[in-house]
């Protein structure tokens, strides 16, 4: 009989030890090779977000992050990965976002890349973001990644303290739970306390390091394969790069890809997400500002991340479609006082390199739908990147910050002035 129960459930047993041993061992599993950091690169996949060893492998060859959200994946001829590809860049973008990620969850990622340290980065800003509610606590949720939240609690008696204490608090906030353990330390860190001996024995030992090998073992297994997708845009490119014949070019692609709608956005966007209910849309942004919003404040949390590593960072400043913009009713003033507000919180801190793609003289076909660049907008930044690419090493001239903790309070983030 007992033989009979060991045949059925042994092997079970052996598996589910094994696993065990493989997720607890102090064993550096070294899984990540250079054909998948490649294929990470444009995958956009979400557990390269909320990971960390496939990054900090990128880290070390010729990739520089471009952050951002769901425009990442409007992937046309005119997308820094197709450009870079077409044109060899010296350096690749190593592409970190999806829909819904916003400036918390990437302050996160960014605080678990730590061979970003000393290097460049691209960071794309979505007007969109800033709403009077600020990020979704569905989606914060979603996209928090339990490997970096550990290491945030394990890094949180070092550093600013207040900056700590903000971020553990709207964790907090926005209803996370990852283990009574971790829960009751974030609680200690949003008090200004440090966390206990047992919990950081607790984190350090069992819960980042199962983490850890798991991220290793599993973070890089079947993901999204672009890479052909990027293959066939940067296809569409002619041999040599030429700034005026590629903005004709995607003029001409623009027009023959939007041809549904008089508002400029791709046919395909069109059909599926707009068509059959686009009259409702007319006038619906009379009220829309982007001047009061908690996000100002997870946005500080993010600069503070690229601060403390010394990241020399490009901001981009995103642009709306024009037309819906019209279409919608939104005031031409949301944008323009958005725009001087987030870059007075950045150029007041020392963060002086930005591309504002919210402000062109012709902003036709710069989007390819309504809120997300395209076409021509990709290739305005293109323009930028290209120089930047040159080398992912930081200038020590463009990081010296000076954070100002003004910007963690309340009342910078409801003051729709834009000085103090």
């Amino acid at each position: 009989m007992k033989k009979k129960l060991w045949m059925i459930f042994g092997p079970v047993i052996v598996a589910i030890a094994a696993l065990l041993i493989l997720l607890w061992a102090p064993i550096n599993f070294k899984t990540v090779t250079p054909q998948k950091v490649r294929q990470a690169a444009t995958s956009l996949d979400i557990r390269v977000l909320k990971g960390e060893s496939v990054k900090n492998a990128a880290e070390k060859e010729n990739y520089i992050p471009i952050i951002g959200s769901s425009e990442l994946s409007r992937m046309d001829p005119f997308h820094p990965s197709s450009m870079a590809q077409k044109y060899h860049w010296k350096n690749k973008p190593f592409l970190q976002g999806n829909p819904g990620t916003a400036s918390l969850t990437q302050a996160m990622n960014v605080g678990g890349m730590t061979n970003l340290k000393g290097n460049k980065a691209v960071f794309i800003i979505s007007p969109q973001w800033f709403s009077k509610s600020g990020v979704a606590a569905n989606a914060f949720q979603y996209f928090l990644s339990p490997l970096q939240l550990t290491g945030f609690i394990l890094k949180s008696n070092t550093g600013d303290k207040a900056m700590n204490k903000y971020v553990a608090s709207r964790i907090l906030e926005l209803g996370v739970s990852k283990g009574q353990i971790e829960d009751d330390a974030l609680q200690r860190i949003s008090e200004g306390k440090q966390i206990t001996s047992f919990q950081r024995f607790y984190i350090k030992t069992f819960a980042r390091s199962s983490l850890k090998n798991q991220d290793d073992l599993f973070g890089s297994i079947s993901m999204k394969d672009h890479e052909q997708m990027i293959q066939k845009a940067s296809s569409q490119l002619p041999d040599d790069y030429n700034y005026k014949d590629l903005n004709k070019l995607a003029t001409k692609l623009a027009k023959h890809n939007s041809r549904d709608n008089d508002l400029q956005i791709g046919d395909s966007f069109y059909r599926k997400e707009l068509r059959k209910r686009i009259r409702t849309y007319r006038n619906t942004h009379r009220h829309v500002k982007y001047t009061s919003s908690p996000e100002y404040n997870d946005f500080q949390a993010l600069l503070y991340m690229f601060a403390q590593n010394k990241v020399e960072v490009m901001f981009v400043i995103q642009p709306i479609n024009p037309h819906w913009v019209k279409y919608t009713g939104m005031p031409k003033s949301s944008i323009i006082n958005f725009d001087k507000k987030i870059k007075y919180q950045l150029r007041s801190q020392g963060f002086n390199e930005i591309v504002d793609l919210s402000n062109v003289k012709n902003q036709n076909y710069i989007a390819e739908d309504t809120i997300h660049m395209g076409w021509r907008g990709w290739l305005m930044l293109d323009h930028h990147l290209k120089s930047y690419y040159q080398d992912k090493k930081a200038n020590p001239e463009n990081t010296q910050y000076h954070m100002d903790s003004y910007f963690l309070s309340n009342d910078w983030a409801q003051n729709k002035n834009v000085t103090k």
